[in-house]
């Protein structure tokens, strides 16, 4: 297919809402097994530590691939990455559906996980491609909720389908929203460009990341990942059992709160990034995120539990608007994918060692004491990166 320019004046072309549409779709069927799979792994004779060790699992396949999606998708451009990763992401859930043991399992998860980073890495990308300078804030930020309002309905779905029709059904429904994603990235152009961008990069992976990492915007939106992913990891593996310790009820309302009041924030948040400033924004949200982690050490209600979730929600969406947009619009043209590489690299790493560190505190010390730690630890970072940028926002050079 011939190389497509997208036209000057449309803020969002065609591409920009097939490609978010693949990703609600993909996520759909990814975020249903979120209260699913635990559940199948003791049906099929496993154990809650082989439950956590199939999180690993994913997550260590994600965390390897990512280098090397982003090389790719420089090398190659980004559609044929994109619908290499739907179709293994997307393809995930049948793979679960034909095995019936813990060891299958784990390979089928590490394969989910290589179509996860394969997809989510160069989605950043493509997206960035088709954003005029100066509109990287309000077009990831839009781009972006895609993968997180599906939070408000898959994983109820996902419940009603286990309990109703059995795992195997759910696991090919979850395939099938999976292949209407693969539909949706094959329509995508082969490559948006605009004639000031440079053409394919012909670097290898590590070369393509030490090309990345030369640019100061990309190192900071790094560096603000990584502290993001240490709430976020406290957040989402041990709020569930908060809520159980504190006697608040179920936490489905509560990730709710979360999911939309992050996807109506990252779009504002990014036009606000664009406008006021990248590291500026991501500060405020990454302050935010401090805050309500400090909150949910005494959070005691259900109640509570809501409001801090959308605080948190709001802070992540904002701090992740402003990192967005911070490393494309100080990537290079020809190393996008790998400049989101090294971002999403940073940010799951420090939710895996996070899970872990904290883990061990709230086993030590309770859940008090740790979310009181995370909380304390962000706010650091938002102080020690306040006084490092200073008045000038130096992802802005």
């Amino acid at each position: 297919m011939s190389e497509t320019r997208s036209p000057e004046r449309v803020a969002y072309p065609w591409p920009f809402f097939a490609a978010m549409a693949a990703t609600l779709l993909l996520f759909l069927s990814f975020q249903a097994l979120f209260p699913t799979l635990p559940l199948y792994i003791i049906a099929i004779g496993g154990s809650p530590a082989d439950t956590g060790l199939a999180s690993w699992t994913f997550a260590l396949a994600a965390v390897l691939t990512r280098p090397l999606a982003g090389a790719l998708a420089d090398r190659w451009g980004c559609k044929p990455v994109l619908v290499l990763g739907a179709v293994v992401f997307g393809g995930g859930p049948l793979l679960y559906a034909l095995g019936s043991s813990v060891p299958w399992l784990l390979g089928a998860r590490a394969i989910h996980g290589v179509g996860m980073a394969l997809f989510t890495t160069t989605y950043q990308a493509f997206i960035a491609e088709l954003l005029s300078p100066g509109r990287y804030g309000a077009g990831l930020g839009l781009a972006n909720t895609a993968s997180v309002v599906t939070m408000v309905a898959a994983p109820p779905f996902g419940e009603w389908m286990a309990r109703e029709s059995g795992f195997r059904l759910l696991f090919l429904a979850l395939g099938a929203l999976g292949g209407l994603g693969v539909v949706a990235t094959l329509v995508l152009p082969a490559r948006v460009r605009s004639s000031h961008d440079a053409p394919p990069s012909p670097l290898s992976t590590p070369q393509s990341v030490r090309q990345a990492l030369r640019e100061p915007g990309v190192r900071v939106g790094a560096l603000g990942m990584a502290l993001l992913g240490l709430p976020f990891a406290a957040f989402i593996t041990f709020l569930p059992l908060l809520a159980v310790a504190r006697g608040t009820g179920g936490t489905g309302w509560v990730f709710a709160a979360y999911a939309l009041v992050s996807s109506l924030v990252q779009p504002a948040a990014g036009h606000l990034a664009d406008r006021w400033g990248t590291g500026r924004m991501a500060l405020v949200g990454l302050a935010l995120v401090g805050a309500a982690a400090a909150g949910l050490a005494w959070g005691s209600s259900q109640w509570e539990l809501i409001g801090l979730a959308g605080l948190f929600g709001a802070g992540y969406g904002a701090a992740r608007a402003g990192l967005d947009a911070c490393v494309q619009s100080n990537a290079a043209a020809a190393s996008r994918g790998s400049a989101a590489a090294v971002q999403y690299t940073a940010h799951d790493l420090l939710i895996g060692l996070g899970s872990w560190a904290f883990g061990l505190l709230a086993s030590a010390m309770g859940y008090g004491v740790m979310y009181a730690t995370v909380g304390g630890i962000t706010l650091l970072g938002v102080v020690a990166g306040g006084l490092v940028f200073g008045r000038r926002d130096v992802t802005e050079e």
